[in-house]
């Protein structure tokens, strides 16, 4: 069969012969993955997914459909062969010939009458888009124009039904508008076109004004990689409706993104291969890197350098290791991110790759959505994720946890105390693990009534956070409503030399009888942490709080001395003390999660168990809380060696290397000082706000 000569929307003659002659290993090496991974598939008819539980498929044919077929289309543009030929006729005219109920989606979508699409009606269009440009060679005339009225008819129009019905901005919003828009671009419809580039241009508002996103890191990344798809398939051909849509809305969150990722390391039941950990507040996977080709997109279409040379690093530190690495059948859609058929041609044309570091990123930042981070450095001994007060309000509402004033604690490459991510949407479970009390953040008893037995408190209603917000709503005019209040401030963020102080009040996210939630995190170097918590009630309350420690794998150690909870995770350790009065029991048998899944009990989702959650709770109510706790990170080996004395007002973390000072108070404005390699700097809370620097 003869070799298409061009392309008009995903690949050009001009990059395929680029592709085809690159001297470059890494392009080579993408290539080679590209045609291992397709060929693969060939013996397997249909779209029969990787991920194999129980001796039965664990997806529907809905998941892989964009990825399966275009990865083949963009093969055969590339290198095409009889067998593949046959794969994607079969393939595709078998999914244009299922009823048009099939293409709405699984049964937890509605199929009221008249039908409307769903994420998967998008996700269709997009397979089926990519085949249609980049293969339609594969089809007779008759094939290829009952495709396209099948992909017109199941695809966008119910596409179109869903956006008509909707008035709300969201991911939803940005998936459905770019399957008809791509799939407008491979039908060649003009009028189409003019229609639904708006739609996909107004997504834009949904990110936050740096580029981060309000719902979570992995739910940003799902709706930039579906406007990545909508400008790819109109830059070729229609370069004056691609300026329309703003790559920079998401491009300028690759600092963000960058942030977000942790390290690289194997983890039990994956395999292996080094695989990528991220701070996953909200509906976030914990095993989280950006996709591929949104990364290689920004890296070749976003004319900011740093960001562009960021997004090329993000892509060289998370993909360039290891091209094979699976499962790919959950990569669209964003649950298992992969790169994906766009790697090739946007590969050839990449920003050059700039680090972290190089990129001048600093050590402490926070960001528009809440995210705030603290390193001690761009190797990561010691990272601290915490999840503050939204100042812009949030831009994209939806997938959210009670998890304001929550935060995550990773060292030497161990995540100690986390979040517990997500696992299927319609297990039981879910509205638990979203919940307050299964963050690092506080719970409160209202009632005076005693409590039974320990384990009971799992089972009494506690205040928490609420985590649904309204939606953010696109007015007949086309203009969209203000960006919906979450309940939180983040009211400092900074840093001097290796002390950074972070301060966030979420009191509203708890309604009354909260006035203030103040919580403060000093962190002094790489090992100590104090957090300050500023509490106040219109009526006595017991406050509980929350310590979520990671046991995904079983293999960690958990006990409780008085007040401190000491904990060891293969090499690395944390002690937790409270200076107060709070009873520390535990634990509970908890939940964390690696990945998201649309069906339970697969892999990614945690067992009971997989988290270890204690608590300090308060023995009496009271109106106004402050308490403070230490948090020392360590080697395991070293983690002993730590003593916290206190006496008078100075409070002294050290080990026979190395000292941490603490003096001052914080029982009603903040006014203290602390001295870390010899240092002191100094903290003071006025009218309006805080002032930090070194002391002289």
């Amino acid at each position: 069969m003869e070799a298409i000569a061009t392309v008009s929307l995903f690949l050009t003659g001009d990059e395929k012969d680029a592709i085809l002659t690159s001297p470059d290993p890494v392009v080579k090496r993408f290539q080679q993955a590209l045609r291992q991974r397709v060929t693969s598939r060939l013996a397997v008819p249909g779209l029969q997914a990787e991920t194999i539980s129980l001796g039965r498929a664990t997806l529907g044919w809905w998941y892989p459909c964009a990825e399966y077929l275009s990865d083949a289309a963009m093969q055969y543009a590339l290198e095409p062969t009889p067998e593949l030929a046959a794969w994607l006729r079969s393939t595709t005219l078998t999914i244009a010939r299922r009823p048009i109920g099939d293409w709405v989606g699984p049964w937890f979508r509605s199929h009221a009458e008249p039908l409307t699409g769903h994420l998967e009606t998008a996700h269709v269009c997009w397979g089926v888009a990519a085949v249609l440009d980049l293969a339609g060679d594969v089809f007779t005339e008759a094939e290829q124009t009952e495709v396209r009225a099948m992909l017109y008819d199941k695809g966008v129009v119910l596409c179109r039904r869903w956006l008509q019905r909707n008035s709300h901005l969201a991911n939803w919003r940005g998936i459905l508008a770019s399957g008809a828009l791509v799939a407008s671009a491979a039908l060649g419809h003009d009028d189409l076109l003019e229609e639904f580039t708006p739609e996909v241009a107004r997504m834009a508002l949904a990110f936050q004004p740096d580029g981060s996103y309000g719902e979570s890191l992995q739910y940003g990344n799902y709706l930039a990689n579906a406007l990545m798809l909508a400008y790819e398939s109109l830059v070729r051909k229609h370069p004056v409706l691609a300026a329309q849509l703003d790559v920079s809305a998401y491009g300028r969150g690759m600092g963000w993104m960058a942030q977000s990722m942790l390290y690289r390391k194997p983890m039990a039941g994956w395999n292996d291969e080094p695989r990528a950990r991220a701070v996953n507040f909200n509906d976030s996977a914990a095993l989280f890197r950006p996709s591929g080709d949104l990364l290689l997109h920004v890296a070749v279409r976003y004319d900011d350098a740093v960001q562009a040379g960021l997004a090329r690093w993000l892509f060289q530190e998370y993909y360039e290791p290891f091209p094979t690495q699976g499962p790919h059948d959950l990569a669209t859609f964003g649950m298992r991110n992969d790169w994906g058929f766009l790697t090739l041609p946007l590969l050839m044309n990449s920003a050059p790759v700039r680090s972290p570091e190089a990129a001048g990123l600093p050590l402490t930042a926070s960001f528009s959505n809440g995210n705030t981070f603290i390193r001690d450095n761009w190797a990561a001994t010691s990272v601290l994720g915490i999840q503050g007060g939204a100042n812009d309000g949030i831009y994209a509402p939806g997938h959210l946890q009670g998890d304001l004033n929550s935060f995550m604690l990773a060292y030497n490459r161990e995540r100690l105390l986390v979040d517990p991510g997500h696992s299927c949407y319609r297990n039981l479970i879910h509205g638990l693990e979203s919940a307050s009390q299964t963050h690092n953040t506080c719970t409160f008893l209202v009632e005076q009534d005693s409590l039974g037995l320990q384990e009971d408190l799992a089972k009494i209603k506690l205040l928490e956070q609420r985590n649904v917000l309204p939606r953010r709503l696109i007015y007949p005019d086309g203009s969209v409503g203000p960006a919906v209040e979450r309940g939180g401030r983040l009211r400092h963020c900074q840093r001097v030399g290796d002390v950074s102080w972070v301060v966030s009040e979420v009191a509203h996210a708890y309604g009354a009888p909260i006035q203030e939630f103040t919580r403060c995190w000093l962190q002094a170097g790489s090992h100590v942490t104090f957090v300050i918590d500023r509490i106040r009630a219109s009526e006595p309350i017991r406050t509980v709080w929350n310590w979520l420690l990671n046991n995904r794998d079983g293999q960690s150690v958990a006990r409780t001395i008085g007040n401190e909870l000491v904990f060891s995770r293969h090499q690395s350790g944390l002690r937790l003390r409270q200076i107060g009065p709070a009873a520390l029991a535990g634990p509970v048998y908890a939940y964390v999660h690696d990945a998201y899944h649309p069906e339970p009990a697969q892999l990614g989702e945690g067992l009971p168990g997989s988290g270890l959650l204690f608590r300090h709770t308060d023995t009496e109510a009271s109106t106004t809380i402050t308490r403070l706790h230490v948090l020392i990170a360590d080697d395991v080996a070293e983690l002993d060696e730590w003593e916290i004395t206190q006496a008078d007002q100075l409070l002294t973390v050290a080990r026979p290397t190395l000292r941490i000072q603490l003096t001052g108070s914080f029982a009603e404005t903040i006014s203290l000082q602390v001295w870390s390699q010899g240092k002191p700097v100094s903290i003071t809370e006025g009218e309006s706000g805080f002032v930090v620097n070194e002391s002289l």
